[in-house]
């Protein structure tokens, strides 16, 4: 999947919670979407295998729980009260959406020996395809980021002003 297909996809995984919290959940959805290309940093240092380490549940999990914990002591150390413990497990689980949000874009493509998502990886080498688009289909990835952006707009929408 390509830039636009991954933004569209982590748009559209995060709709229920700003159909759930309004402005606060699409707060969490530009989150998702900033860090939901994270995976692929494995296309800028050669000792990275793409599709490798950084595109299993593990690496979301680490990078859900450094948000978290950076967060947290972040925010314990301002001069003002604030909910640290809130807002950083909320942060952290949003990077988390993030990052799988980009493991199930990777599994829409069609994708077969080292060009497949192994989420579970080194517990499980079971691959995770569903092989429906070509990754780079434009096509695909431009309606895959169109519908995300109307789905939040109908998200952000009926949250004030329920039907």
């Amino acid at each position: 999947m390509y830039k636009d297909g991954h933004r569209g996809v982590a748009l559209l995984l995060m709709v229920p919670l700003t159909g759930l919290f309004g402005i606060i959940g699409f707060g969490m959805t530009i989150l998702a979407v900033v860090v939901c290309r994270l995976p692929d940093l494995d296309h800028d240092y050669g000792w990275l295998p793409h599709r490798g380490l950084t595109h299993t549940i593990w690496f979301a999990v680490g990078a859900g729980a450094v948000t978290t914990a950076g967060l947290y002591l972040g925010f314990i150390g301002l001069p003002i009260e604030i909910p640290a413990w809130p807002l950083a497990l909320l942060a952290g689980t949003t990077v988390f959406l993030g990052i799988v949000s980009h493991l199930i874009a990777d599994a829409l493509t069609v994708g077969r020996g080292d060009h497949a998502i192994r989420p579970f990886q080194p517990l499980s080498s079971e691959q995770l395809i569903f092989g429906l688009v070509r990754s780079n289909s434009r096509i695909w990835n431009v309606a895959l980021l169109v519908g995300g952006i109307g789905a939040q707009i109908l998200a952000l929408g009926m949250f004030y002003r329920p039907f």
